[in-house]
């Protein structure tokens, strides 16, 4: 199949690239390289070669999803069957610092997408939203029928484009396939999520922060995450369908923060109150996707947190930190 990763050089992007690569699928990327306002050159640039490596992608076209002629070009030259939709604004608290961006990234661009995928017949996109779209849990392991509260602009703006897929699949006849990951981490990321930023703070502060330590976050490993993405790609059974894609194991940030500073070998842990400005979560029922793939995942923060943490240690920009 031709598959065309809208982030492919990001995150996620960068592991579901190398799996279907894997699996001998033709992969093409689109990624425009934004550092969002935060990330410094000297930790950029070496996370974005190590995931253009890792990626091994057929063909890259660099450009930003807003600009539609853009766009045209990427899709005519790949002539996708499917679609992932992973570029997109990393978290919330950068949303709220770069509203206009952030709207421009995440509302005008999936016009974009969305009227491309149609013009070129492309059978499905696999669209990356979040958890956040819940806002609060109200319950102890929601499953996807849970309502949907986004307390921020990011959750927000990530219910709105799960709600064109699903109007543009009423009008146009699109499939599509709404992702919600939560509390992801794990190698070739920047230092922008909790596991990471835990890492950072040990090492340079010889402390860990940890807001409402009794907290649970349902951690969910990255390369765990892209087989998900690869698996509904293709399924028949996910079609048209929204899945917690997560471990399903909600552990609390203190269990995290101990782990990081097992690793780590230092940080003393301070605790405050949880961050009003996240909505509490938990765990994730994730056993509506983990039934259609056939698939569990694999990986806990025991196993995962190390990985991390190892291939963090061997960074060259840690002495910039």
């Amino acid at each position: 199949m031709n598959v065309l990763i809208l982030g492919g050089h990001g995150f996620i992007g960068c592991h579901v690239s190398n799996i279907l690569k894997f699996q001998g699928h033709n992969v093409s990327v689109v990624d425009c390289y934004h550092q969002y306002h935060i990330f410094p050159d000297w930790e950029y640039q070496p996370v974005l070669e190590q995931r253009k490596d890792w990626s091994n992608a057929d063909a890259v076209h660099i450009g930003r999803i807003e600009d539609e002629h853009f766009l045209e070009h990427a899709f005519r030259d790949s002539k996708p069957d499917v679609v992932i939709h992973l570029a997109t604004y990393p978290n919330a608290h950068m949303v709220k610092h770069n509203p206009v961006d952030a709207t421009g990234n995440m509302i005008t661009a999936n016009i974009n997408i969305l009227n491309a995928c149609v013009k070129h017949k492309v059978k499905r996109i696999v669209f990356s939203s979040s958890s956040m779209v819940y806002g609060d849990f109200l319950t102890e392991s929601p499953d996807e029928t849970h309502p949907t509260n986004p307390l921020t602009l990011y959750g927000s703006y990530k219910l709105q484009g799960e709600k064109m897929c699903e109007i543009w699949n009423r009008e146009h006849g699109l499939e599509y396939v709404i992702m919600r990951p939560s509390a992801l981490y794990g190698t070739r990321d920047m230092i922008v999520r909790v596991i990471s930023q835990m890492t950072r703070s040990a090492l340079i502060n010889d402390k860990i922060i940890v807001n409402g330590p009794e907290n649970k976050l349902d951690f969910s490993y990255v390369e765990d995450v892209a087989d998900y993405f690869v698996g509904v790609a293709f399924h028949p059974d996910a079609k048209n369908q929204k899945f917690n894609c997560t471990r399903g194991h909600g552990r609390t940030i203190m269990e995290a923060a101990e782990l990081v500073q097992e690793c780590v070998d230092k940080g003393f842990i301070e605790t405050k109150p949880h961050d009003a400005f996240y909505p509490n979560r938990d765990t994730l029922d994730s056993s509506k996707i983990k039934q259609v793939l056939g698939y569990t995942p694999t990986i806990d923060i025991e196993q995962g947190i190390p990985l991390y943490v190892n291939w963090f240690l061997k960074q060259k920009f840690i002495n910039k930190l």
